[in-house]
């Protein structure tokens, strides 16, 4: 968890924070009057009755309102004027696990003396197995959080402790993958039991329950996202769930696949890391990630329309579309910094084709060609697509979180039963370049006995009925970035396209999906990932606004700081008018391509 919150950070970079935001368009809700005392939130710690008898309420204390601080260090942003609150920390469900491990729930709920009268359940990310901060961040980068709206906000670990639930012999912070119970947690309990009983809470403090409740979250938390809206309907009015790893499992094969391309290149070469495995991160410098990044443009940029260094028109942007001009920089002789060989090449084809068997079934989605694979050396939106497939350039070893995060995660939780890989000395890098992706449809399955219910099921957020969702009156709201390394855009697509003709072609009616061209995982890339998705789904929810097109803006460090774009609900796409300036998102309309209607 702590190496996908750390990528993700560096992800977005020192940039992110040196230029004003466009001003955010959030909904501020009406307050209540001043809430209950200091009194009030100490007696919670006493609190009885509570949904799930084993929930227990540990520390309940006021904490003062506190003025906005600049960015933490180069990476961190700056944080908003928090209002006074109850802060309260739970846990629920303790008990002893496999491997002599102790688990249990654990929640941060925080409520605002003004409170709006709503609640606020942010999502994970990574494996979790931390609270969390229960802020409630908002995503699309924006400059404020929930908490300062007035929400009451939630998080929670998931039912495991990366301090505690850490063995580096079991998969280290993934050995809650041994634990049968840990496994359901993590796919879906903890969050419905967490819910419900923030809901109990928030009722014993301010006396009434919240009038709407929102989900929001990116990468784990936005297949959290879609797994409530499948799993418990009725929880939640509004749902935004960004970049969602909806087929996490599969997609963690695919991370295995492509670290076993990259490694080949590397191999070719003669490149090893100190654990003297293929030096995956030297497959590609920066510079062959600009090459390939520039080849792209070349062949897809002018698709949609304007010349602007995005590719709006992405799904017709395919290895048959590019080869042509990956071919043109393609080393006719010796490899140098302006050219690529012709094993980067391969490699390249045979990531973006997707994983897929002997028999050329797949393993998991292709991806679409986009500009966010690189960009100018040194500038920041170059590392968001490296960090998860290849790895800092200079580390001594295998760094990518597809050989980290991924590579535990592979056999720790998504291989059924799980696979005892030790985390020293590479272990994680070395199984996940030794697996064998003929074998994921039995790898992925359940063998019998204890983990019967724990198989690709407990993770399950791909299915397509949202009917129960749906009929209560819910709107889900889905942002996705092209250049995402970990979750292809193309998996959420096909999701969508299920759930709509399970819709009878009216899934718009309540669930909206809005690509970001070159937008790396949640953030980062050569892209306008500043946007306010959460209000518009707020509008959607309480005023019936149906959100066609969101506008974003390009941070500092991009090659165009403060442009906008208008975010398009799929199908549509963004098209120049032909007149007006390229920077400016009133001269884009959103339509469907003719091909597509």
């Amino acid at each position: 968890m702590n190496r996908w919150r750390i990528a993700f950070v560096v992800s977005i970079a020192v940039a992110a924070c040196a230029s004003p935001l466009l001003p955010a368009r959030q909904v501020v809700h009406a307050q209540s009057r001043v809430g209950p005392s200091d009194a009030a939130c100490a007696a919670l710690v006493a609190a009885i009755g509570l949904p799930n008898a084993t929930t227990r309420i540990q520390e309940a204390t006021m904490t003062p309102a506190a003025e906005a601080k600049p960015a933490g260090g180069p990476f961190g942003p700056p944080t908003p004027a928090l209002p006074e609150h109850c802060h309260v920390l739970g846990r629920m469900a303790e008990r002893a696990g496999a491997n002599g491990q102790h688990y249990a729930i654990a929640f941060r709920l925080r409520l605002p003396t003004k409170w709006n009268g709503r609640f606020f359940f942010e999502g994970g990310g990574g494996s979790n197995g931390n609270l969390g901060s229960a802020l409630g961040a908002l995503q699309g980068q924006q400059p404020t959080v929930a908490l300062a709206l007035g929400y009451a906000v939630v998080s929670q670990d998931s039912g495991h402790d990366n301090q505690a639930n850490n063995d580096p012999l079991h998969g280290g912070t993934q050995t809650f993958g041994f634990d049968p119970q840990a496994r359901i947690d993590f796919g879906y309990n903890s969050y419905d039991q967490v819910a419900t009983a923030s809901k109990a809470i928030i009722v014993r403090y301010y006396g009434r329950p919240p009038e709407k409740s929102y989900f929001a979250g990116c990468s784990e938390g936005g297949r959290e996202g879609l797994m409530l809206a499948q799993r418990y309907p009725a929880q939640f009015d509004g749902i935004l769930a960004c970049s969602p790893g909806l087929n996490l499992p599969r997609a963690a094969v695919a991370e295995a696949w492509d670290s076993q391309a990259f490694a080949e290149v590397a191999r070719t070469s003669g490149l090893l890391d100190a654990n003297k495995q293929p030096a995956v991160n030297k497959a590609f410098t920066d510079e062959d990630l600009r090459l390939v990044s520039r080849a792209v443009l070349e062949a897809c940029d002018a698709m949609d329309g304007a010349v602007d260094g995005m590719v709006q028109d992405f799904v017709v942007c395919t290895t048959a579309a590019v080869a042509p001009k990956l071919s043109a920089i393609t080393c006719a002789g010796a490899k140098n910094d302006t050219c690529v060989s012709a094993v980067q090449v391969a490699a390249l084809k045979k990531v973006f084709d997707g994983a897929r068997t002997s028999k050329r079934d797949a393993a998991y989605a292709a991806w679409p060609w986009d500009a966010g694979i690189g960009g100018k050396v040194g500038e920041s939106y170059n590392m968001g697509w490296r960090i998860w497939k290849l790895g800092p350039y200079g580390a001594p070893a295998n760094a990518a979180i597809n050989l980290t995060l991924g590579a535990s995660a592979l056999p720790s939780i998504f291989v059924t039963p799980p696979v005892a890989v030790p985390m020293l000395g590479g272990g994680a890098a070395a199984y996940a370049l030794a697996f064998d992706v003929n074998q994921y449809r039995a790898a992925l399955t359940s063998k019998g006995g204890e983990f019967d219910q724990s198989s690709l099921e407990f993770m399950k957020a791909d299915s397509a009925d949202l009917a129960a969702f749906r009929n209560r009156g819910g709107k889900l709201v889905m942002a996705h970035g092209v250049s995402d390394p970990v979750f292809s855009i193309l998996d959420t697509i096909e999701w969508w396209k299920a759930v709509d003709r399970a819709n009878g072609g009216h899934a718009a009616d309540f669930a909206r999906l809005f690509a970001v061209p070159g937008m790396n995982h949640c953030a980062g890339g050569p892209s306008t990932d500043r946007f306010d998705a959460f209000g518009a789904l707020v509008d959607w929810v309480e005023k019936g606004v149906a959100p066609d097109a969101i506008i974003a803006t390009a941070r500092a460090g991009t090659p165009w700081p403060g442009r906008t774009r208008p975010l398009c609900a799929y199908p549509a796409q963004a098209r120049f008018k032909g007149v007006g300036e390229l920077e400016t998102a009133d001269s884009f309309v959103c339509q469907i391509p003719v091909r597509t209607r």
